[in-house]
């Protein structure tokens, strides 16, 4: 299979179309976070990522770095659309770390300095599959680790915006890492699948 050409697609930090992004924002995100409870959220990150994992496992080494072109689906920026698996993976491992210390700063009653930025969070495509795999499994474990400490409570402390949902509590941003370890177990079906 050849290469596949490099898309014109929006900028990195364009965000969804608006009208997707509102009722993401003010109906599905809510939504889903007042169905899960601490420890279904922290579970959906640990099976979500046992699912990529296995994935990832299923593909032959020379793969997971092919670029695939996928059709945008809701909560995915047109800018993801080209990714590799480990493109994809890479971004895990960023996202992962960064939220589970945003939550760590709300825990501690404390709001993070700086904002967070769809931009900042884009895989680079320069490190080794074998890297990228290793890391995806260390961030699990943390993961777990963390989750192990006490709940934060619905609606409790500090809040600290997200680019696409605005200010949210720190059980919120618990919820959205399974949440967005999900949306990205999609991106990884879909790229097997182009894959063909």
């Amino acid at each position: 299979m050849k290469p596949d050409p490099t898309p014109t697609l929006q900028p990195p930090g364009a965000g969804l179309p608006w009208i997707e992004r509102m009722v993401a924002r003010y109906i599905v995100f809510p939504r889903t976070c007042r169905r899960m409870t601490w420890g279904s959220a922290a579970e959906a990150f640990q099976t979500e990522g046992a699912k990529i994992l296995a994935i990832w496992d299923g593909l032959p080494p020379d793969r997971l770095t092919q670029r695939v072109l996928i059709k945008r689906f809701p909560g995915i920026e047109d800018s993801s659309r080209h990714w590799s698996l480990a493109m994809t993976v890479e971004h895990l491992n960023i996202v992962g770390p960064a939220l589970m210390g945003v939550i760590a700063s709300l825990r501690a009653g404390k709001t993070p300095a700086g904002a967070a930025r769809v931009a900042d969070v884009k895989p680079k495509g320069e490190l080794e599959p074998a890297t990228i795999r290793s890391d995806f499994v260390r961030v699990l474990k943390e993961a777990e680790s963390a989750s192990s400490a006490p709940p934060i409570p619905r609606g409790q402390g500090p809040c600290f915006p997200h680019p696409w949902f605005g200010p949210i509590d720190g059980f919120q941003w618990h919820c959205l890492l399974g949440m967005h370890q999900g949306l990205h177990r999609r991106q990884a079906e879909a790229i097997v699948r182009g894959l063909g």
